[in-house]
């Protein structure tokens, strides 16, 4: 009897260990993609524009995992745009750019520069300009 109810104890364990947490993220709706593949494509028009700006392409993409507490009616693409809007201010300046890649993240982190790839954490109604135009300005 205490080895079925040790038997029993250990499957009980093992059998709460595979399953999974309920803090598991569900998989996105077909709202939420169709949403993200309309924000997608806003980001690809304000890139492919600053990309003729510059001469050259400019890949761009939304860090989705940080967008996920974003305002409900707000565009994150949109929210990125001004710092795509500093990346042609150097462009027109005729200052060669060394952005390549741009990922617009809906964090509020600012700018960044890493290598060639220009990350900027936008936040809901904040314009990224100044702020991106000050730290790629500073290494053109």
């Amino acid at each position: 009897m205490a080895a079925a109810r040790f038997t029993s104890a250990v499957f009980a364990l093992l059998a709460a260990a595979l399953i999974p947490a309920s803090g598991v993220a569900e998989p996105p709706s077909l709202r939420d993609l169709r949403a993200q593949e309309a924000e997608q494509r806003t980001l690809d028009r304000e890139a492919a524009y600053t990309s003729e700006v510059c001469g050259r392409q400019i890949a761009a993409s939304i860090d989705w995992a940080s967008v996920k507490n974003w305002p409900a009616g707000e565009s994150v693409a949109e929210a990125c745009d001004g710092a795509l809007g500093a990346v042609e201010t150097v462009c027109r300046a005729g200052r060669k750019t060394l952005v390549d890649r741009f990922v617009c993240a809906g964090d509020g982190s600012g700018p960044s520069l890493s290598g060639k790839t220009l990350r900027y954490g936008a936040a809901p109604g904040r314009n990224g300009y100044a702020a991106t135009l000050a730290t790629i300005g500073a290494t053109e």
